[in-house]
């Protein structure tokens, strides 16, 4: 009898153990679609997202402190004005022979030594629209094919050559 016990027992362990194991394997299985589904979300947005931000005009102006540009959202999907306070400005330029790269901060009241605001939107040499940009900039979007014309401030003398680049919420950076 102790030995039909002990098959019994080890009968039954097995049992435990393929249970187990086979509960170990769907856990598993459904940590992987759930990690596949999440990076095609994922790779989804970024498609979404993509396109460009493009730069196509920079004008130093007469002060020799600011400059204004014009910005092209080349397919980088609709950008809310309300985020522009989000978004990154970085200038790059000389000053006094000097190579200097500044974060400048949103600023559309321009009360800063330095910073950057919006002045306009247009689409194709006119008025956007399509999700016209309130005139303070509270609302409205900056859709793909519309320009953005911004204007930008630093303490230093701006010199050139000068680059901006202009990184919106979603990670779409100018080129």
């Amino acid at each position: 009898m102790s030995s039909l016990g002990a098959i019994g027992t080890s009968v039954i362990f097995m049992m435990i153990a393929l249970i187990s194991i086979s509960s170990l394997a769907g856990i598993i299985l459904l940590d992987y679609r759930l990690l596949k589904s999440s990076i095609e979300a994922i790779s989804g947005e970024v498609e979404r997202a993509g396109g460009r931000l493009r730069i196509i005009m920079i004008s130093i102006l007469r002060d020799n402190r600011s400059l204004e540009a014009l910005i092209l959202n080349d397919g980088a999907g609709g950008i809310r004005v309300a985020d522009f306070e989000k978004m990154d400005l970085i200038l790059v330029h000389r000053s006094g022979g000097e190579l200097r790269a500044e974060w400048l901060p949103y600023d559309p009241e321009e009360s800063s030594e330095r910073g950057w605001k919006p002045l306009n939107i247009t689409y194709e040499g006119s008025d956007e629209l399509i999700n016209p940009a309130s005139p303070d900039f509270s609302s409205g979007i900056w859709d793909p094919g519309e320009v953005l014309a911004v204007k930008a401030w630093t303490i230093a003398g701006v010199e050139e050559p000068v680059k901006l680049i202009l990184v919106s919420p979603r990670g779409v950076e100018s080129c």
